[in-house]
C-alpha cells in the first residue's frame, strides 16, 4: 500500500537513510497506538448504539482492538514475506505482557488472580503455547520449522471458540447500572473506524518497513527485531491500561489485559498472519524463544495458584530481572553465538 513512498525511501543512504527507518518505526508506533484507541472507543460506542451489552463489547471490540498493533505488524510482516519479524513480535510481546506488564502493575499493588481466571483462561492459556509449539515442530511438509495454512485455521477457530466461551461462563453483575446511551453520531463512528483502521494498516506497514530495514543495517536478525523493539511498542497500550488498572486496585482489569492478550496473540495474530502467508517457516532460534514463552505460562500459572496474597513487588521484581536476563541472551544470541 506505500511502496511508492518505501521506494523513494530506499534511495537514500548511510546515516540519512538508519534516520528514516527509526522515523519509520516511531510513526509506525504512534499510529498503531492513537489508531488502535480511537478504533476501539469508536467501535464500542458504535456497538451501545446498537444495543449490544458492554459484557459483549468487552469480549470481542475491546480485546481484538488492543491487539490491532501486534495484528497489523504481524500479518503485514507475513505479507511481505517477514515471517522473523511478524513470529518475533507476537511471542516477543507475549513474553513482554507477563514479565514486564505485569511486572510493573505489581510494583504498585498485589495482583489477586481470581478463580475465573484461575480455572478457565489460565489453562488456556498454557494451551495455546503448547499448541503452537506442537504445530511448529510437527506437521511440516518439508521437514522445516513451520506454520500449515490448515493449522493456521485451527487457531482462528480456536479464538472464535474463546470468544464464546468467555460470553456464556462470564457472568453480568447484578447491580450493573444501565448505561447512559453515547451522544456520537453513528455515521461518525462510521468514519472514525475507517480512518483509525486505515492508520493502524500504515502503522504496521511502516513499523514492518523500518524495522526490517534497520534490522539489515545494524546486522540484527529480523527475530531479534520482532521479539525487542516491535514487540515492546506493539504492547505499550497494555502496559499503560495495566498499570492504571493496578493503581486503581483493579486486579482483573490489569491480569485479565495481559493473559488475554497474549492468547489472542497466538490465536488471533499468529493464525491470521499463517493464513494469510503462502509459506510460514519459522528460524529454529524461535523454537527456544516460544519455550521460554511456555515456560512463562506456566511460572505465571503455579504462582496465582500458590501465592494466596497474590503477586507482590518483589515478584514483579524478579519478573522484570527475569525479562532483562532474557533481553541479554537474545541479543548475544544475534551478535555472538
Amino acid at each position: 500500500m506505500l511502496d511508492f513512498l518505501f521506494d523513494i525511501f530506499s534511495k537514500a543512504s548511510g546515516f540519512w537513510f538508519i534516520l528514516i527507518c527509526i522515523l519509520c518505526i516511531v510513526v509506525g508506533m504512534l499510529l498503531l497506538i492513537k489508531g488502535a484507541d480511537f478504533f476501539v472507543s469508536s467501535a464500542s460506542t458504535l456497538a451501545k448504539k446498537l444495543g449490544v451489552s458492554s459484557l459483549i463489547i468487552g469480549l470481542t471490540v475491546v480485546s481484538i482492538g488492543t491487539s490491532l498493533p501486534e495484528a497489523s505488524v504481524s500479518i503485514s510482516s507475513a505479507i511481505k514475506g517477514s515471517n522473523g519479524l511478524s513470529i518475533g513480535n507476537v511471542v516477543g510481546s507475549n513474553i513482554f505482557n507477563i514479565l514486564v506488564v505485569l511486572g510493573c502493575s505489581c510494583l504498585f499493588a498485589p495482583i489477586i488472580i481470581d478463580n475465573g481466571l484461575k480455572k478457565r483462561d489460565l489453562p488456556i492459556l498454557i494451551g495455546t503455547g503448547l499448541i503452537l509449539l506442537i504445530f511448529t515442530l510437527w506437521f511440516s511438509k518439508t521437514g522445516n520449522y513451520d506454520i500449515l495454512r490448515f493449522e493456521a485455521i485451527i487457531l482462528l477457530l480456536l479464538i472464535v471458540g474463546y470468544i464464546i466461551l468467555c460470553i456464556f461462563t462470564t457472568k453480568k453483575k447484578e447491580d450493573e447500572e444501565e448505561e447512559e446511551k453515547p451522544k456520537m453520531k453513528v455515521w461518525l463512528c462510521l468514519i472514525i473506524i475507517v480512518v483509525s483502521g486505515f492508520a493502524i494498516a500504515c502503522g504496521g506497514e511502516f513499523v514492518t518497513y523500518g524495522a526490517k530495514e534497520l534490522a539489515i543495517k545494524m546486522g540484527a536478525d529480523e527475530i531479534l527485531v520482532g521479539l525487542t523493539i516491535v514487540a515492546v511498542g506493539t504492547s505499550l497500550p497494555e502496559l499503560v491500561t495495566s498499570i492504571m488498572a493496578a493503581k486503581k486496585h483493579e486486579n482483573e482489569i490489569a491480569v485479565g489485559n495481559a493473559v488475554g492478550s497474549c492468547i489472542f496473540n497466538i490465536l488471533f495474530i499468529l493464525g491470521a498472519a499463517a493464513a494469510i502467508s503462502p509459506y510460514y517457516n519459522i528460524n529454529p532460534d524461535v523454537i527456544v524463544d516460544i519455550l521460554v514463552m511456555l515456560a512463562i505460562f506456566v511460572l505465571i500459572t503455579v504462582l496465582a495458584f500458590t501465592l494466596k496474597n497474590g503477586i507482590g513487588r518483589k515478584t514483579g521484581i524478579v519478573f522484570l530481572l527475569l525479562y532483562a536476563a532474557y533481553l541479554t541472551y537474545i541479543i548475544l544470541r544475534n551478535y555472538c553465538f
